[in-house]
């Protein structure tokens, strides 16, 4: 018989030869878009990596302290879902207790090992001036290198994994042999460090199961019925109106995008996010019109990156203030019943007239009745108004009405009042000296025009002789405003021709 040993079963671990690695010195190559690293996103695989690399030798003056730093980069990787953290080398500085250039030479350290890749180099441009509502006196903050986690290839051999693609990019898409002994070695190191710190140690075959209820075979039957469970919360539906069909959200996607029309901050938001949003107002009976007019309220920030989430928060913020209502009661909506008796028509007309005045309304309860019974009950009684003796035509031909009107001494009422009875308007009254005074100039218009007919037909008659006895021999006419001269010069020439 043979011996079988005791121990445990242990794998020999074939120790990796340490993969080559080339300090990166280059600048250039520390980029993150340029560096040979892959990027990693879990701080937990940064710090693997980091202790890897420092631990193994690789840089000559990388130690303690890169590593404390490593750390610091670790922690401030969990605020990014990329990987990224801020720099801040004077905060680092005041962390750790070293001075700022300790902390830029560990920082170089990590970049020559290929732990970390610049994402964005810092500047002394105030960072306050890009916000738009930055002003004099608001201070001043520089702008911060950012660092994205990566793991260079040397790490990636050591520990057998199979990359797919290079540099920033690459994925892990399998591990080799070796590796996988490497990982099976790890995990038996980390259960033997759980175990040891129970204070017990025992081969996992061999341990009870406790996680499941052991089930008893009842009448030899090798399998039981299972039995349900039984519910503990009520099965009850919730109301109709509180739940959110299809045809509900589609109409709130069509309120949603109503108001990326109209709120200017809303315009490059999602329709479906932000109905989602809005929904607790949306379920609650507010309409487009509300929802419009309240949210062009709100005090929104110039530089809003996630609208959905101010939304969101705002929405909650104010319910809980008491500065949103859940139902909108200070926008009602107008009633859309008839009126079909003119009951509000006829308030309205009489309280334009007056008359729900108390005055009126005790007249029209009191007085009025019994005003028109004693009317009523009067006897009749022959008019006294005399009678005209030619009934009265309210029409008759408009050329006789307007030969009426050219009277220009009849004023309009008495012009009507002759057409209603057919008589001759009144002949107003001729004052002698406003007629002489018209008589004078007309007379005096007929003596300058006859005056005027004259001297034009002298003109046209000796034209010819005026302009011989002209002096200068000007070929000028005599003027319409000189006859006599004209007249006497034509004289002087028939006198001269009949002594030669």
């Amino acid at each position: 018989m043979h011996d079988h040993p005791t121990s445990d079963h242990r794998t020999e671990e074939t120790p990796l030869a340490r993969p080559e690695f080339t300090l990166i010195h280059d600048q250039s190559n520390q980029e993150w878009h340029t560096t040979a690293s892959r990027q990693l996103c879990r701080s937990a695989d940064f710090l693997a990596a980091a202790h890897h690399m420092i631990n193994s030798g690789y840089h000559p003056k990388a130690g303690a302290t890169t590593l404390r730093l490593a750390k610091v980069f670790a922690a401030r990787m969990r605020t990014s879902r990329h990987g990224h953290f801020t720099f801040a080398a004077d905060a680092t500085a005041r962390a750790l207790g070293v001075s700022r250039r300790t902390v830029m030479y560990a920082a170089q350290h990590l970049r020559e090992l290929g732990l970390i890749a610049y994402v964005e180099h810092g500047t002394k441009a105030n960072v306050l001036r890009t916000k738009g509502t930055w002003k004099p006196g608001d201070g001043y903050r520089a702008t911060a290198t950012l660092f994205a986690a990566v793991a260079p290839p040397a790490y990636d051999q050591a520990h057998g994994r199979r990359l797919s693609g290079h540099g920033y990019h690459a994925r892990i898409i399998g591990v080799t042999d070796q590796g996988r002994r490497q990982a099976v070695a790890a995990a038996r190191r980390k259960a033997e460090a759980q175990h040891a710190a129970h204070g017990t140690r025992c081969t996992p075959s061999v341990v009870v199961s406790t996680d499941h209820l052991q089930v008893q075979i009842e009448g030899g039957k090798k399998y039981t019925p299972r039995k349900r469970a039984a519910r503990k919360t009520s099965t009850l539906r919730r109301p109709d109106d509180n739940r959110t069909t299809p045809q509900r959200c589609a109409q709130h996607i069509t309120v949603a995008e109503h108001l990326q029309t109209e709120v200017w901050w809303l315009n490059s938001t999602c329709s479906r996010k932000l109905a989602y949003a809005l929904r607790p107002l949306l379920n609650a009976g507010w309409s487009a019109p509300s929802l419009v007019a309240e949210l062009r309220t709100w005090g929104v920030p110039g530089h809003l990156r996630n609208a959905i989430a101010y939304v969101h928060h705002e929405v909650a913020r104010r319910q809980d203030c008491g500065d949103l209502p859940t139902t909108p009661s200070a926008h009602p909506t107008p009633s859309a019943q008839a009126d079909d008796h003119a009951e509000r028509y006829t308030k309205l007309l009489r309280s334009l007239n007056g008359t729900d005045a108390p005055a009126w309304q005790h007249y029209e309860t009191h007085l009025r009745p019994a005003l028109r019974q004693a009317l009523t009950s009067r006897p009749s009684q022959p008019s006294r108004r005399p009678t005209t003796s030619c009934p009265s035509h309210l029409r008759e031909p408009e050329h006789l009405f307007w030969k009426t009107l050219t009277d220009p001494g009849a004023s309009a009422l008495e012009a009507y009042r002759c057409r209603g009875t057919r008589l001759a308007c009144p002949k107003p009254e001729v004052h002698e000296g406003w007629m002489a005074a018209l008589r004078d100039q007309q007379a005096a218009e007929r003596a300058f025009a006859e005056l005027r007919a004259e001297l034009e037909t002298g003109r046209t008659a000796r034209a010819p002789g005026c302009t011989e006895g002209s002096p200068h021999g000007s070929s000028r006419g005599c003027l319409p405003s000189s006859p006599q001269r004209c007249a006497e010069s034509s004289t002087k020439g028939s006198e001269a021709q009949t002594g030669s």
